[in-house]
């Protein structure tokens, strides 16, 4: 008995303006506007940004490793294109599997270049258009 007294009167103690504030954040957090994604964004690039200026400026262990493996990818994905080509007089067939091979490698191989090289390749230029204003 000591519960249903309880429930029925705490409705006397409930605020219609609390209450309505709480459902309206609620139903508001459901939908993720055009606005709120544009500024979650824009702070996921700054927070991307920051990390790769940081991490590319380092002369480590990790960023010589880095800098070997983007040769060794770009190393092997060279080669399969130039074998593509010496294999294609002897077996188009095969030579055809080797370059739709490197087809399915490049978007990785262009984009571990990118994000290796694109870095300094992008300095260069902004240092030249300095440079050049001066």
């Amino acid at each position: 008995m000591g519960i249903l007294k309880n429930i029925f009167s705490s409705a006397d103690k409930l605020d219609p303006q609390k209450t309505f504030d709480t459902v309206a954040s609620g139903v508001d957090k459901l939908f993720f506007t055009n606005e709120e994604k544009s500024d979650a964004a824009q702070k996921a690039w700054d927070q991307w940004l920051e990390w790769y200026k940081l991490s590319s400026t380092e002369n480590s262990a990790r960023s010589y490793t880095r800098r070997i493996m983007a040769v060794m990818f770009s190393s092997v994905f060279l080669f399969i294109l130039l074998a593509a080509a010496g294999v294609w007089l002897i077996d188009k067939e095969y030579a055809a599997f080797l370059f739709d091979l490197g087809k399915e490698l490049f978007p990785m191989v262009s984009g571990i270049l990118f994000f290796y090289f694109g870095y300094y390749a992008v300095n260069s230029m902004i240092k030249t258009s300095k440079n050049k204003g001066n």
